[in-house]
Formats: C-alpha cells, sequence, structure tokens
C-alpha cells in the first residue's frame, strides 16, 4: 500500500534525524519540513524543534529561539502540551521540555496510520454511496467513434454504459466477449434488479465456457441465426454502442465501435434490439449438457 510505504519512509528519516542530528546538523528547514509532514503547525514544528535543542526552558527563550511571538507562544505550547509532545513544571518560572523525540515521533506516526486507516475506510465507504446514488446523467451528445480496435477498451466501454442502466440492457454478442469490468457491471444491474437479456448466434465449443458465466448469472439468452451477425448494446433506450467490423466473416478481423445518445438513432437502434429479441429461439439446454461434456 503506498500510504504505508509513504509512513515507513518517514519514519526512516526521523529516526535518522533523531539519532544522528547532533552529528551531522541537518538543515533547519529540513526538519521543520518533516515535522510538520507529521501533522504539525509551522509554529508547532518551531517550538517542538527548539525545545530539543534548548531542553527544559521558560516561554520567553523558547519564543526567542523559535521566532515565534510572544503573544503565540503560550497558546502553540498549550497545543503541544495536549498533543503530549511537550512537558511543563510545577514551579515558577515555568519551565517547558520536549518529550523524547523518539518517543514523541513514535506517537506522531501512530496517529498518522490510525488517521489513514481511518480515511481508508471512509473513502471505501463514500465510493459505495456514491455509487449507488440516483443520477441525472448527461450524455453526451452526437456519435462517437473510437477507433483503437482493442477489445479491452471496447470491453470498459461497455462496462460504463451498463453501470448507467436502470431500466434494462439488451445485448447482440457473438463470442461472449468479457472483461473484470464488465462482469462487475453486470452483477450490479442484477443486483439492482435491472433486467439483462442476451442475443447471440450460437453457443459451441469456442464460447461454451465464456457463455456459461452468464448462463450461470441466470441472464436470459436467445438464440438468433444469422450470416453475417451484429454486436450491439442499447441501455434504457437512452444509448447504444455498435462494433464495425471490416471483415465480419473472419475469426480474427480489425474494428471500429462507435457510439451514441441521439435519440433519432438509439430509438431505432432499441426498436431493433427489442423485435429481435421477439423472433429470438431460447437456447437449448440439452445442446448446452453435451457441450459441457467437451
Amino acid at each position: 500500500m503506498k500510504l504505508r510505504k509513504f509512513l515507513n519512509e518517514l519514519k526512516n528519516i526521523l529516526f535518522f534525524f533523531y539519532h544522528y542530528f547532533l552529528k551531522r546538523r541537518m538543515e533547519k528547514v529540513e526538519v521543520l519540513s518533516i515535522l510538520q509532514s507529521l501533522g504539525l503547525s509551522d509554529y508547532e514544528s518551531r517550538v517542538y524543534f527548539s525545545l530539543v535543542l534548548l531542553g527544559p526552558a521558560k516561554a520567553s527563550e523558547i519564543s526567542k529561539q523559535a521566532e515565534v511571538p510572544r503573544s503565540k507562544i503560550y497558546e502553540v505550547l498549550e497545543s503541544l502540551i495536549e498533543k503530549q509532545l511537550v512537558e511543563v513544571s510545577k514551579e515558577k518560572p515555568k519551565l517547558f521540555k520536549a518529550i523524547d523525540p523518539e518517543i514523541a515521533i513514535k506517537a506522531m506516526i501512530a496517529n498518522k496510520e490510525e488517521e489513514l486507516e481511518i480515511l481508508e475506510e471512509r473513502a471505501k465507504n463514500l465510493i459505495k454511496e456514491l455509487h449507488f446514488l440516483p443520477k441525472e446523467e448527461k450524455l453526451a451528445e452526437g456519435i462517437w467513434e473510437q477507433e483503437s480496435g482493442k477489445s479491452i477498451e471496447v470491453l470498459n466501454k461497455l462496462a460504463e454504459m451498463i453501470r448507467r442502466a436502470r431500466k434494462y440492457v439488451i445485448d447482440i454478442t457473438r463470442d461472449f466477449s468479457t472483461s473484470q469490468a464488465l462482469k462487475d457491471a453486470i452483477r450490479d444491474c442484477l443486483r439492482r434488479n435491472v433486467k439483462v437479456r442476451m442475443i447471440c448466434l450460437g453457443i459451441n465449443e469456442d464460447n461454451y465456457y465464456r457463455a456459461k458465466w452468464y448462463i450461470d448469472q441466470k441472464i436470459p439468452i436467445r438464440v438468433f441465426e444469422t450470416k453475417i451477425h451484429p454486436r450491439i448494446l442499447v441501455v434504457d433506450g437512452k444509448e447504444v454502442a455498435m462494433r464495425l467490423d471490416k471483415n465480419p466473416l473472419a475469426k480474427r478481423f480489425e474494428f471500429k465501435s462507435i457510439w451514441s445518445s441521439d435519440p433519432s438513432f438509439v430509438s431505432m437502434m432499441d426498436n431493433y434490439l427489442k423485435n429481435l429479441w421477439k423472433m429470438a429461439k431460447p437456447i437449448n439446454l440439452k445442446n448446452l449438457n453435451s457441450l459441457a461434456e467437451f
């Protein structure tokens, strides 16, 4: 985890500072920067650093050494006492002393780690909350073309579309191609009671195990046999994606993909897929059992 790695590196730097400061004399600005990265303010860093150098000292001495205004010095010292980084004597005049740097630094790092763990947990919860918020998404208008021809990029785009679904998804596929992002998006739809339907050319030895994943999710699949099989995805009658193959009869080929939220175009494709679904036939489960033996 990057945050943990950062803290470990910071811990090493700080312990280096503690054990070798008197021999090497780190630059003051470097020491203050490290202390501030652990959560101290500029004044707090100056005062703590000065107390490490001075040992027990009066507020006036600390103010002068730390270059902190006298009007602020007691406020800063009180803050450091609350953070258990400074001790104060009971006699008069009061003397202030820095807590041993090794103890103080370990405590500051532990506090920082605890804060990061809490923040990480809150961030995870926030992601979940934001993900399930109802969205009034404004889709980009027009017809967009993706030139890359890389299947994973197309599948990720389909996953993005499917996550926006609120009512239904209809997909025409040939190979039942999938990705982790696409699977997660489909599962998310099913949890939200979004209807997912698939139309395919057929299920055979080549695509059986990919098709089985969809069957295991209890997604309705129908077969529509045709020589040239389109690949189209429609979501809620609001957006459509199509894969355009340069040589659709070949097994491996170059392709482009288009995406659109244009109302006229989407309506036409939405009606086409709904009619195709009506004409398509349910998959033959007996044939699937024989394929499972291969």
